[in-house]
């Protein structure tokens, strides 16, 4: 018989135990949606099948749909078997969930028992996980959060806490998206807002929540991913820790990130997009500007628009130090804000 745990205890073991596989025996279309960090999608049924199942399930009941299930996935079942062995390796312990912890984990689970593995099954399945996920954002933690104009380096930034031993979230890093219109550019594609929670988790639920942990602020969507309310209430109550970089430096970082790859009909699009708010003759020099290759020209442009968005959200009551940065230095930066984490310089 499997071993089925709960989600809580399902990833403490994963924690304890990363080597063991994670089996996800949901379709690929499930797993596609979103899935658990590292798992390892080895479908009962194919997209199609399990369409096949539901739609029996909703005309003739249960039973019929389990008598149909079997029909479909029996002739499959020595190539399931023989699969999970050659994902496995050279172990036979694994973990393993299905979407509720239904019928699906269950057959894949006597299977691989039969296959010689011992199987921690999780209770109530990918759905618990889910839970799990968003009950764990409301822990409390203390969050200190950088907030600072366009281009000032916050990333930079935060990768340099991170070097010295600081707890660090790139939030923009697990989007693939640098949060404004150009955020795109350069970039892998986006995962979907529910990879990008189980992802995030993943780090979140690492922590050592005695000590503080560093992020970016960013608005409820970086991209076309969007930020969960219990995320999003606490970074809400974070300390902020405003950067201000001179515009110089602000615009050579920018022009140096974006000259970079060969993607002027991206920026041109980005331009495009917030054409209104830039107004006709502005939208027309930036355009004019990348495509000449002046990117530090096209970027202090740009800056004008950012900056005034930027002043109407300023003066945070929750403004726990300003800093400002004279040198373009990320690493000098990250040393001045490391008294707040309580490390020493």
């Amino acid at each position: 018989m499997p071993h089925v745990v709960t989600a809580s205890a399902f990833l403490d073991l994963r924690a304890a135990r990363p080597e063991l596989p994670l089996f996800d025996v949901r379709s690929p279309q499930e797993y596609a949606r979103g899935h658990m960090p590292g798992a390892l999608n080895l479908p009962l049924f194919s997209d199609d099948e399990r369409a096949a199942v539901g739609t029996v399930y909703a005309r003739e009941g249960a039973e019929a749909a389990v008598l149909t299930g079997l029909r479909i996935a029996g002739p499959q079942l020595a190539d399931k078997a023989a699969r999970a062995l050659e994902l496995a390796g050279s172990g036979r312990e694994a973990c393993m969930h299905c979407w509720r912890g239904g019928q699906r984990s269950a057959a894949m689970a006597w299977l691989l028992e039969q296959a010689g593995f011992t199987i921690h099954l999780l209770r109530g399945g990918y759905k618990a996980y889910r839970a799990q996920v968003r009950a764990d954002f409301l822990r409390p933690a203390r969050l200190h959060v950088l907030t600072g104009m366009t281009g000032s380096g916050k990333t930079e930034i935060l990768l340099a806490l991170q070097q010295l031993g600081a707890q660090v979230i790139d939030l923009e890093g697990l989007a693939s998206h640098r949060g404004s219109v150009f955020g795109n550019v350069g970039m892998p594609p986006q995962p979907s807002s529910e990879q990008f929670e189980n992802n995030l988790h993943a780090q979140w639920r690492a922590l050592d929540f005695r000590r503080p942990v560093w992020l970016e602020d960013e608005s409820r969507r970086i991209g076309n991913v969007t930020i969960c309310d219990e995320f999003f209430g606490v970074m809400e109550g974070g300390r902020r820790f405003a950067v201000e970089a001179p515009r110089a430096d602000r615009v050579r970082r920018l022009a140096a990130l974006y000259s970079a790859g060969g993607h002027d009909e991206a920026l041109c699009h980005a331009i495009d997009v917030i054409r209104k708010r830039l107004g006709g003759e502005l939208h027309a020099r930036c355009l004019r500007a990348v495509r000449e290759h002046n990117y530090a020209g096209a970027a202090d442009m740009l800056l004008e628009y950012y900056d005034k968005t930027y002043r109407r959200s300023d003066g945070d009551s929750r403004l726990a130090a300003r800093l400002v940065c004279t040198v373009d230095d990320p690493q000098e930066t990250a040393r001045r804000l490391l008294p707040y984490d309580g490390m020493p310089v």
